[in-house]
C-alpha cells in the first residue's frame, strides 16, 4: 500500500489537508519508499519528519533544531491545541481545531523536552485556553501538568480519551471526527480555581509518584526523597548537614539522571564546585588539568545548576525563592531543589503575625510548590541551642527553632549528626525521625552510622552499627 493511500484509507487523514500541509511521499534513503511531515516557519519548509507506512521507523532533518510543527498556526487567534504526535496534530486539525500544533518527538515521563515549548510560552499564553492532548500512556500524563506549570496562570485544560484510544489520531479511526471535537470540547482545566472534586474513574492525568533514590546501601534503607513533596534536614552545627546534602544530591543526580538545585548561602560556589568535582573525579578541582576542567564542568553542567543571590537591594523572601524555585523546577527541569539553609532567608511575617504562624505558612507553600512543579524541595535548618547533657544530642524536627511545622510539613525528617562509640571511633550517623508513606519510600523511621572521607568526599557504611526497619 503506499504511503498517501495509506494515511487517507487506513489513518482517516483527508487528501485536501494532507495537500495543504505539504505531506507527499519520498524516497528515503535509509527508510525507502516514506512520507514526509514538512517542518514550516514563515511558510518556509526548514526541516521535516519522514516515516514508512509498514512500521513506525521515524527519522528526522539532521543537525536542525525542530521547533512546534505546525507552528505556524500560532500567529492565528482562538484555542490553541499541542499534541505528541503529526498525525495526530493533523487529526485535530480535520476535526476543526486549526490552531493545532505538535511537539517535535512527542513527550517523556521525566519531561526533558520541554525547550519548543518554553521557546514559544509567550505565543502559546497568546490564546484564550491553550488545551493539551497528549498520549494515554505514562508519559502522556505528566505533559498536562508541564504545560500549565509552563505557562502558569494562563487556561490549560487536558483531554481525556475514549476507552482504548490512545491518541487523537485513534480516536479519528474508531469514531471519527466528531467524536474527536467532542473530547477537545469537553476538554477539563488541568488547575481550575478554587480545585475541583472527581471520582476514582475520572482522576486527571498527573505525573507518577517518583522517590529519589542515591542508588546504594545503606542509603536507600533510610532516605528518599518524593516528586512533588518537601523534605527538611537538620543537624548541629559542624555536624556535616552541608557537606552530605551536597553527597546526596550528586549520588541522586547520577543514579535517577536529573538535574538538581542547589541555592546554598552559607557555602561559597568555588567550594560546592570542589564537592562535586572530588566526587566526580576524586582529585580537587584545583587538582584537575585544564582539559579534566573542562570535561569535569561540562559533565557537572548536565546535573547541577546553582543559584546565586545577587549583591543589590533585591529581598531574598519567601516570593523570590518562589522564583527560583518555579525556575528551577520548569526552565531547568530540576526534580530535587536544595534551600541551605533556611534561616538565610529573609523572612517577612506579617504586621502582628507570629513567628510560628509565618513559618508554618511558608513551609505549606514551599510543599505546595514542590506538588504544583513537580520537583523535590529539601530544606535544611539549623537547630536552636540545645543543652548538651556533657555531649550534643542530634536534633530532630521538634528541634529547629520557631515552629513544630519542620517536623510535621515534611514528607521526610532527617538528621546529620556526628558522634563517637565507647572506643572513641568517630562516625556520622543519619537520622531519619520522619517518614510520612512508608510503604512508598520502602522504609521505617532509623539510623544508618557512616564513616566519612574528607580527600573522596564519600560515605561508607560503618559495621558495627546501623539500625533501621525496611519495609517489604
Amino acid at each position: 500500500m503506499g504511503v498517501m493511500k495509506w494515511l487517507q484509507d487506513i489513518r482517516k487523514l483527508d487528501g485536501a489537508l494532507l495537500a495543504d500541509m505539504k505531506v507527499k511521499p519520498i524516497d528515503h534513503p535509509q527508510l525507502g519508499t516514506a512520507v514526509v511531515f514538512p517542518y514550516s516557519r514563515d511558510g518556509e519548509p526548514y526541516a521535516g519528519k519522514f516515516r514508512t507506512a509498514e512500521c513506525k521507523g521515524w527519522r528526522s532533518t539532521q543537525g536542525v533544531s525542530r521547533g512546534l510543527y505546525n507552528e505556524d498556526a500560532l500567529k492565528d487567534k482562538g484555542p490553541i491545541v499541542i499534541t505528541e504526535g503529526e498525525i495526530d496534530c493533523l487529526s485535530v486539525m480535520q476535526a476543526g481545531f486549526l490552531r493545532a500544533v505538535s511537539l517535535p518527538d512527542g513527550w517523556t515521563p521525566d519531561g526533558g523536552k520541554r525547550d519548543c515549548l518554553l521557546v514559544e510560552e509567550a505565543r502559546l499564553r497568546n490564546s484564550p485556553y491553550v488545551i493539551v492532548a497528549g498520549d494515554n500512556d505514562e508519559a502522556g500524563a505528566s505533559l498536562p501538568k508541564a504545560v500549565a506549570n509552563i505557562l502558569a496562570g494562563h487556561d490549560v485544560r487536558f483531554v481525556t480519551w475514549p476507552e482504548e484510544c490512545k491518541d487523537a489520531n485513534d480516536v479519528l479511526m474508531s469514531f471519527g471526527e466528531s467524536e474527536l471535537s467532542r473530547c477537545l470540547v469537553e476538554a477539563k482545566p488541568v488547575d481550575p480555581e478554587g480545585g475541583f472534586i472527581t471520582g476514582i474513574s475520572d482522576l486527571p492525568p498527573l505525573p507518577p509518584r517518583r522517590v529519589l533514590r542515591i542508588g546504594t546501601a545503606p542509603f536507600d534503607y533510610g532516605l528518599g526523597f518524593e516528586v512533588g513533596a518537601m523534605s527538611v534536614g537538620t543537624g548541629t552545627p559542624g555536624s556535616g548537614k552541608s557537606t552530605f546534602t551536597t553527597f546526596a544530591a550528586y549520588k541522586i543526580a547520577q543514579y535517577e539522571n536529573i538535574k538538581v538545585g542547589m541555592l546554598s548561602f552559607e557555602t561559597h560556589p568555588h567550594r560546592t564546585r570542589d564537592h562535586l568535582a572530588r566526587l566526580h573525579t576524586g582529585k580537587t578541582w584545583d587538582d584537575l588539568s585544564n582539559a579534566e576542567q573542562v570535561r569535569c564542568a561540562q559533565d557537572l553542567d548536565s546535573l547541577f545548576r546553582i543559584v546565586h543571590r545577587k549583591f543589590d537591594e533585591t529581598q531574598h523572601h519567601l516570593g523570590w525563592l518562589k522564583t527560583m524555585i518555579y525556575t528551577l523546577a520548569i526552565r531547568d527541569n530540576c526534580k530535587f531543589i536544595i534551600v541551605d539553609p533556611w534561616n538565610e532567608l529573609e523572612h517577612l511575617p506579617e504586621p502582628g503575625e507570629s513567628v510560628t504562624n509565618y513559618i508554618n505558612f511558608a513551609l505549606q507553600q514551599i510543599r505546595t510548590w514542590a506538588e504544583q512543579f513537580d520537583t523535590h524541595v529539601c530544606i535544611i535548618s539549623h537547630p536552636r541551642k540545645m543543652p548538651t547533657d556533657g555531649r550534643p544530642r542530634p536534633p530532630t524536627g521538634y528541634d529547629i527553632a520557631d515552629s513544630a511545622a519542620f517536623a510535621n510539613k515534611p514528607s521526610l525528617g532527617f538528621t546529620v549528626h556526628q558522634d563517637e562509640d565507647a572506643s572513641g571511633e568517630q562516625f556520622v550517623s543519619i537520622i531519619t525521625w520522619k517518614v510520612r508513606d512508608t510503604q512508598l519510600y520502602g522504609f521505617e523511621k532509623g539510623q544508618i552510622r557512616l564513616t566519612y572521607d574528607q580527600a573522596s568526599m564519600g560515605y561508607q557504611k560503618l559495621d558495627s552499627a546501623s539500625k533501621f526497619s525496611k519495609q517489604r
